[in-house]
């Protein structure tokens, strides 16, 4: 019998690894998904100026594992009896937890400005992480799937690995 905090691990792994595409899960199972960000330049954004690469994806996977670190509190919150969740209860903490939290992540993404030069890889990020979550809305059910070849983040995280990203895309 597994103990009550590897049950809630395992919970929360196979539900972040559903996000990990976006901006990512970490080892702990953290995750969150970044989200299409069409046509931003590198001018715009919250910031309004365009941030360097490093500075980029130290804010991304910032934003990436705070965003992971509230789907794992939450998570383990929710799943804190030990008993197994039901696939009812698992497609609720999709519907009302991790969806919300991973496009807060993905929006939060799409607001910083891209790096000059890099506004075509970043913008593929983003993209890439907002069609994964599209698809997870469409069905949270695949939110327990995971970020495999064929999970809905795939392209998401390895575009994001190939960038630099740490945090986000390491599902």
């Amino acid at each position: 019998m597994r103990s009550k905090t590897s049950f809630i691990a395992l919970i929360c792994a196979a539900l972040i690894t559903l996000v990990a595409a976006g901006c990512g899960g970490d080892d702990e199972g953290s995750s969150s998904g970044a989200s299409g960000a069409s046509g931003a330049s590198g001018a715009s954004g919250a910031e309004g100026t365009a941030l360097t690469k490093e500075q980029w994806i130290a804010k991304a996977d910032a934003i990436c594992k705070k965003g992971d670190e509230a789907i794992n509190k939450a998570a383990q919150q929710t799943f804190s009896s030990g008993q197994q969740p039901s696939a009812d209860q698992l497609k609720q903490f999709a519907t009302q937890t991790l969806i919300p939290a991973v496009q807060e992540q993905v929006t939060a993404l799409q607001a910083l400005p891209p790096p000059s030069g890099d506004e075509d890889q970043v913008n593929a990020i983003v993209d890439a992480a907002q069609e994964g979550l599209d698809k997870i809305k469409a069905n949270p059910e695949l939110a327990t799937q995971g970020s495999g070849s064929g999970g809905a983040f795939a392209k998401a995280d390895q575009l994001a690995q190939d960038y630099g990203l740490k945090e986000c895309g390491s599902g």
